[in-house]
């Protein structure tokens, strides 16, 4: 399967997200804690939280048009999840790098609504940092990242996260797909540090007696953002 970038749409989401200076976006594996500082932050600068992930399983998926061809592919494909662990990791990663500007250009139609007027803070949904630097300023990107918790700790925690199982043991070969997503969201973990790293996006990990707040207060200064904002 052959995913191509669509370059054009990267400069549009540069030409209007790179402008934003109080977009602040929390990239990182899962489980990596985005989504517990997002909240904080949120409380603490009373901005709101755009869920990308949310979008991309959810509301994007009715409004991708011939302008997401990538996207599309995926969306109208018979089984998704199928479709998707089908494919090599290579195929899968050029499948994020591809997708990637389709979402940016949908975040940014999004972004025009007047509750983000005063700024967002924008919760995971990137893969591939390295590219998303290209079109929000690194200095504005955060990567987080959760120490010694493999892919399968992560996934058969409780809650939304654990249903994943559930759903992959509806597929054929359930065993074989699970071992292939696992080793997917591994790669895609260590993808997102090592493209942050070498994009210049600060990376941070929690300890174990950090508070969440003390946490936040670390990530704040990464972003630049004065305590009394």
């Amino acid at each position: 399967m052959l995913f191509e970038v669509n370059n054009d749409l990267l400069i549009r989401a540069h030409a209007s997200l790179g402008q934003r200076e109080r977009l602040y976006w929390l990239v990182g594996g899962a489980g990596a804690g985005k989504t517990r500082l997002c909240a904080v932050l949120a409380e603490q600068l009373e901005l709101p939280v755009y869920d990308m992930d949310a979008h991309i399983y959810g509301a994007y998926h009715g409004r991708f048009s011939t302008r997401h061809p990538v996207n599309r592919a995926w969306a109208t494909a018979p089984d998704s999840l199928g479709w998707l662990l089908n494919m090599s990791w290579d195929e899968f990663n050029q499948f994020n790098l591809a997708a990637l500007p389709e979402y940016l250009d949908l975040l940014a139609a999004d972004l025009a609504d007047p509750a983000y007027g005063r700024g967002v803070l924008i919760d995971g949904g990137v893969c591939n940092p390295a590219l998303l630097a290209q079109a929000v300023p690194p200095k504005q990107i955060v990567c987080l990242a959760a120490p010694h918790q493999s892919s399968e700790q992560v996934w058969r925690a409780d809650g939304e996260r654990g249903e994943m199982k559930m759903f992959i043991d509806q597929l054929p070969k359930p065993e074989e797909k699970w071992r292939t997503f696992l080793e997917f969201d591994a790669r895609i973990t260590e993808t997102i540090w090592q493209e942050s790293v070498s994009s210049g996006i600060p990376t941070y990990a929690r300890s174990a007696e950090e508070t969440a707040v003390a946490f936040a207060g670390r990530v704040r200064r990464a972003l630049g953002i004065a305590a009394s904002v």
